[in-house]
């Protein structure tokens, strides 16, 4: 009987990313299926995206669904990006989030493919990580900013 609980923590161990993702898809779904009004509470603003999609010579006119479903798919890309990260992170043991995650993500991940070219054109200096505090550009110290 023991044999069989470890053999069932193991596997639950090894797909502790697997439950995490497909729950964060489900409630995704759900907050989809159940909101009224999306252009409320979108990351990025629609307006900004129809100024985007207007600077293609080819676009005359934008209909007034577009913008707000490609704010929300890029969203759920954000989203699910760092999800992904965020667990290759955890398990590799660490609470900070890395660019080497990020890279591994979208190297296992098939619908990802269309950002080789971004991670394999890094730039050298670029840090592999970014501590807590360099989102709000102050470290407590000098100032100074290397990442530009």
């Amino acid at each position: 009987m023991e044999n069989n609980s470890e053999k069932s923590a193991v596997n639950a161990d090894q797909s502790a990313g697997y439950p995490t993702l497909e729950m964060f898809w489900k409630s995704q779904q759900s907050e989809m299926e159940n909101v009224n009004d999306f252009k409320s509470r979108l990351l990025p603003p629609p307006t900004r995206i129809k100024k985007i999609m207007k600077k293609d010579e080819d676009v005359r006119m934008v209909a007034a669904e577009s913008p707000v479903l490609m704010a929300k798919a890029c969203e759920l890309f954000i989203q699910d990006l760092t999800l992904r990260s965020s667990l290759n992170a955890q398990e590799n043991h660490r609470r900070i989030l890395k660019k080497d995650d990020l890279t591994d993500v979208i190297v296992q991940t098939d619908y990802f493919d269309f950002l080789l070219d971004v991670v394999h054109a890094t730039d050298p200096f670029t840090p592999s990580s970014v501590p807590f505090y360099a989102a709000g550009g102050s470290n407590g110290q000098d100032g100074n900013n290397l990442d530009h």
